[in-house]
């Protein structure tokens, strides 16, 4: 689909549901458009651009009767998101408690409903979201882990380090498409079936959104760990040394075992270190 065809709610939904079966789309789609409709009321008459951005930002974080004095807010509970149900939509919806995954999908959401044109972007283990005023091309990155309030690229960096390499090369602070939103939204599925061992649905996913968002460092690392995984199974549990392994299977196992080394030089290539994401120690006695 071209971007302006693509529904972000729709599609997080979907990929949500590959997660719980029990979750019903249409009521959740139900649920968003309420809120939108709401917070287009709170915009008023004729707002500008910068009227609805306040407008999506005091419905999601001020109480009040338009959120029937339930503010949504960062779970303290999960601030990371290790638990998988907490990074589902409906999950936030109900609980009014999210992380820096959940939070921002629904702020970009809803802000596009009222269509202003915020999409997602990237930090090691972190997505926020990014409003593009269309009439200057300047973006503003907006913390949606705190009230949505703009942050600098330099906070980002400093709270969540990164190389310069990785940022030139479109891996963090990137302005996404929204394509790459909708990529960004799949990887719930790669952590789901790593959880669940199904290694080879892990590899699957990853080409599908390394397809849309070739950048995406969790996408190449996870298809690297399942190709890793898999060479585990298929072989280092049966085999006691490479000796062991039947002829016709070698090229099975030095596919799987390229793959793991192409998928973590071309993720250290694109700028990735092991330390993304990691504070370095305080040198303050």
């Amino acid at each position: 689909m071209p971007d302006n065809a693509l529904d972000l709610a729709k599609a997080k939904l979907t990929f949500d549901k590959l997660v719980d079966q029990s979750i019903n789309i249409d009521r959740t789609l139900h649920q968003i458009d309420q809120m939108a409709q709401v917070v287009k009321t709170m915009a008023g008459p004729s707002p500008t651009t910068i009227q609805k951005l306040t407008a999506v930002r005091r419905f999601i974080y001020v109480d009040g009767d338009w959120n029937g004095y339930r503010p949504f807010q960062y779970d303290m509970s999960d601030p990371l998101g290790k638990k998988i149900v907490d990074k589902l939509l409906p999950t936030y919806i109900e609980t009014r408690r999210g992380n820096c995954v959940s939070m921002p999908i629904l702020f970009i959401i809803l802000a596009n409903r009222l269509g202003v044109h915020v999409t997602a972007s990237t930090a090691p283990f972190h997505v926020f979201a990014k409003f593009v005023d269309d009439r200057t091309g300047k973006t503003w990155n907006l913390e949606t882990t705190s009230g949505a309030l703009p942050a600098r690229d330099a906070w980002v960096r400093q709270n969540f380090p990164m190389t310069d390499l990785a940022i030139k090369n479109g891996v963090y602070l990137k302005t996404l498409t929204k394509k790459e939103t909708v990529a960004i939204m799949a990887e719930v599925l790669l952590e789901h079936d790593m959880s669940e061992g199904r290694w080879q649905d892990v590899i699957d996913t990853a080409d599908v959104i390394l397809n849309y968002y070739p950048h995406s460092v969790t996408a190449i690392l996870d298809h690297g760990t399942a190709a890793a995984m898999l060479m585990d199974t298929e072989f280092k549990r049966k085999y006691p040394t490479l000796n062991d392994v039947p002829a016709e299977l070698l090229p099975r196992y030095i596919l799987l075992d390229n793959q793991n080394h192409e998928d973590f030089a071309r993720a250290e290539a694109l700028g990735w270190r092991e330390t993304d994401g990691i504070m370095p120690p305080s040198t303050t006695p």
